[in-house]
């Protein structure tokens, strides 16, 4: 771990150096994002989404009733809990745990959004709904792609 870290200074040093003899500008660093936040984030993304479309959906109606369909509103509010554990999950569970969890519950999300678009109207619900499946994709592919420690770097430092 420390080796990577003087690997990366050494590159920076070096980079600056090359940078002041050109008199070039100052190249700015991309710094990697941790898989975690990445999660949550795309997570809070969902949501919002979800949320504004569900807004959207009920300004919409011509109908002055409030919702009559009980299990409607039945699924809907577990499903909102969900995906609010899943944005505290992916911050704070095991890596283990939070990579397996992001991989199957987006799975069932992904059923969620395409039903979604499938009864989908007007522009604007095709448009969330794509968007709605953008973000579970990502969801997995990030889960997926979680990067993993090496075997000997693994041993040292337990």
């Amino acid at each position: 771990m420390v080796e990577v870290h003087e690997k990366q200074e050494a590159e920076k040093e070096k980079e600056e150096k090359i940078n002041s003899e050109k008199g070039t500008a100052i190249v700015l660093r991309d710094p990697k994002i941790n898989v975690r936040i990445l999660l949550a984030a795309f997570w809070v993304s969902h949501f919002l989404l979800w949320t504004f479309g569900d807004m959207v959906a009920l300004l919409q109606h011509k109908n002055p009733d409030p919702i009559s369909n009980d299990l409607l509103l039945f699924a809907a509010a577990p499903l909102a809990v969900i995906q609010t554990l899943m944005i505290v999950f992916s911050l704070i569970g095991k890596p283990k745990f939070v990579r397996l969890a992001n991989i199957i519950v987006p799975i069932v999300f992904l059923l969620f959004n395409l039903g979604y678009i499938s009864e989908a109207v007007d522009g604007w619900e095709y448009l969330l709904g794509i968007v709605y499946v953008l973000f579970n994709v990502l969801i997995i592919w990030t889960a997926w792609k979680w990067p993993v420690k090496e075997a000997s770097a693994a041993v040292e430092s337990s």
